[in-house]
């Protein structure tokens, strides 16, 4: 059994971390105090033309971020912020009305007037036109095994984002930290993020967005659960950590969705949610949450994005799960199988197609196929890939799982090869055996296409060779798309047709304005719906004129009811009348403060 440390070592840790990032990572102007960081900014998911920076300073003062397009010199001001101790020297920032695939430089600026250095990202693609990008997944970032180099390499790639997947940090490794009073539980859980960050990772998440879940070891101990008893200190951390994303809701887990490129992203909370894993896997027994599961099945079917993709810090696949901590179960969907079988039912009764499911944890790189039926046909395959259509497939769901992203030890269960003929079980289209005493790093590195006729996603696996300390490919997958139009995966395929913007405000807590715009007399259909795809109110449906309009939304339901504070969205879906039979749909988001 680990010895765990008390209060003293758990503020010292954080201390010496403290001291020791100030010394490295400091920027801004020699001299000036006030004009360091303790870190990088970290980028974040861009949103409704937002997009949002972490920024993590040294001491207590006021600042702000200028930014503008590469090659301006007049630029954008964020308000001034405070960096406080109360969430350890840190803050979000929401850069707005920024252009879609446009290159940006920004830094953070001081009200003592000294500045850091320029970092530079690139803003997504529009999120509901077809366009093309791409990403990195992986999980578990050992930081006993700092400095993380492969980081370097994921920057080499030029991805539109990266996906990490979970334990970003271990609290129960290399210093247990799980035990004590709430505050030297806080502080330990910040010392143990500021340590991992090193510049490699620092480098990278300054310029590439990230998009962060938890699992179990930075949600705080191995497979931990929603009776965890530091959840909360270790909401708070992460939250301090990372930028601002779209959560579902404010006060519960770190779920939330966003749309880039026509693909709609669910990115899931696998632990705040969730049932011991012990417990019998019975009716009951839940990985999300019943609130989480139904906005999950919701917004899978009302999705007519080509592909609707699904992050989770656990592997979807019969072959992943950790027996670890001395309990009984499976610590992945293996040990959840009721609600697993739920979400896959629902898929193949509503006949949903292009689900594909991106999990860490697995410590092996996979590619697994559910909901299958007999014969499993593939369009083509090699040695080393292998191409499938939707078409042939009707509504399978992929997991694909890349892990350890830093890290050494193997995790799973073999491949029992009469599944393979079993429905009732995962296909396995490949695995990477592991030595559990070969220190290495796995990714996936995805590509989406859905500006082609034929939409795609592609999915390599790449390992890091000890030997030359590059990244080698070891295998990819191709899953086409050829069942659907560009206007049923993308609501403003031809924008001079049919335009909306972003209503305004945004935030509100009186009326908002909705506008769009139409080249012709149409049919046109405006709904409000809330966080669990449930309809709040019909504002309009009927046919309008070519031009411009404009309608107002005061917060009120059905019955004039006003609802309560949270995060909305309204779909505008206009039907054409020179292209019977089709249609042109935007969702957008939308907060209301009462």
């Amino acid at each position: 059994m680990r010895k765990k440390p008390g209060i003293y070592f758990a503020l010292l840790l954080a201390i010496l971390t403290i001291s020791h990032a100030n010394e490295k990572f400091a920027f801004g102007r020699e001299g000036h105090p006030n004009g360091t960081l303790l870190r990088s900014p970290i980028v974040g998911v861009m949103q409704d033309n937002q997009i949002s920076v972490s920024v993590k300073g040294t001491q207590t003062g006021r600042v702000r971020i200028k930014y503008h397009t590469a090659g301006d010199t007049i630029g954008s001001v964020t308000e001034w912020a405070r960096l406080s101790f109360s969430t350890d020297l840190s803050v979000s920032f929401f850069l707005t009305n920024l252009e879609y695939n446009q290159l940006y430089q920004y830094r953070v600026e001081f009200d003592d007037e000294t500045y850091t250095q320029w970092f530079t990202f690139k803003t997504f693609p529009r999120p509901f036109q077809p366009g093309e990008f791409s990403f990195v997944f992986s999980a578990c970032v050992r930081d006993k095994y700092a400095p993380h180099n492969v980081f370097a390499t994921i920057s080499e790639l030029s991805p539109t984002f990266v996906a990490l997947l979970g334990d970003q940090m271990y609290a129960d490794y290399d210093g247990d930290i799980n035990s004590g009073p709430a505050a030297s539980v806080l502080a330990a859980l910040r010392a143990k993020y500021n340590r991992n960050f090193d510049e490699y990772f620092q480098t990278m998440s300054s310029q590439v967005p990230v998009v962060a879940i938890w699992d179990d070891h930075d949600y705080g101990r191995d497979n931990s659960d929603r009776t965890y008893r530091y959840k909360a200190e270790a909401k708070k951390v992460f939250k301090e950590t990372y930028p601002i994303y779209p959560f579902r809701v404010e006060d519960g887990g770190l779920d939330y969705k966003f749309t880039i490129a026509g693909v709609d992203i669910f990115v899931l909370d696998t632990r705040w949610y969730r049932s011991p894993m012990q417990d019998g896997d019975i009716e009951g027994k839940t990985m999300l949450g019943e609130e989480q599961l139904s906005w999950l099945l919701n917004g899978l079917k009302q999705s007519a994005a080509p592909f609707k993709l699904v992050f989770s810090s656990v592997s979807l696949n019969d072959y992943g799960g950790d027996t670890s901590s001395g309990r009984t179960g499976f610590d992945s969907w293996m040990g959840y199988k009721s609600e697993r079988n739920k979400i896959l039912s629902f898929i193949e009764e509503n006949q949903i197609q292009g689900v594909l499911v991106f999990s860490g944890d697995q410590h092996y790189p996979s590619a697994h196929i559910l909901n299958w039926q007999a014969p499993l046909n593939s369009v083509s395959q090699t040695d080393t890939s292998i191409v499938y259509s939707l078409s042939d497939l009707g509504s399978v769901v992929f997991d694909f799982s890349a892990s350890p992203l830093h890290y050494t030890r193997a995790a799973g269960h073999r491949l029992l090869s009469g599944n393979q003929e079993n429905p009732f079980y995962s296909f396995e289209v490949f695995r990477k055996e592991w030595s559990n005493r070969s220190l290495t790093s796995v990714y996936g590195f995805v590509e989406v296409d859905t500006k082609s006729s034929e939409k795609s996603v592609s999915v390599k696996f790449y390992e890091l060779d000890s030997e030359t300390t590059r990244m080698i490919e070891l295998y990819k997958i191709t899953v086409i798309n050829a069942n659907v139009t560009d206007v049923q995966t993308q609501p403003s395929a031809v924008p001079e047709f049919y335009l909306t913007t972003q209503n305004y405000p945004n935030p509100f807590n009186g009326p908002t304005i909705i506008e769009y715009r139409l080249a012709e007399t149409s049919e046109v259909e405006l709904v409000i719906y809330d966080l669990h795809g449930r309809e709040v109110v019909t504002l309009l449906h009927g046919i309008r004129k070519a031009g411009r309009h404009r309608i107002n939304w005061d917060g009120t339901g059905h019955g004039g009811v006003q609802v309560s504070s949270g995060i909305y969205f309204y779909r505008i879906t206009a039907f054409s009348s020179q292209l019977p039979s089709q249609l042109f749909s935007v969702t957008k988001r939308m907060i209301y403060l009462k």
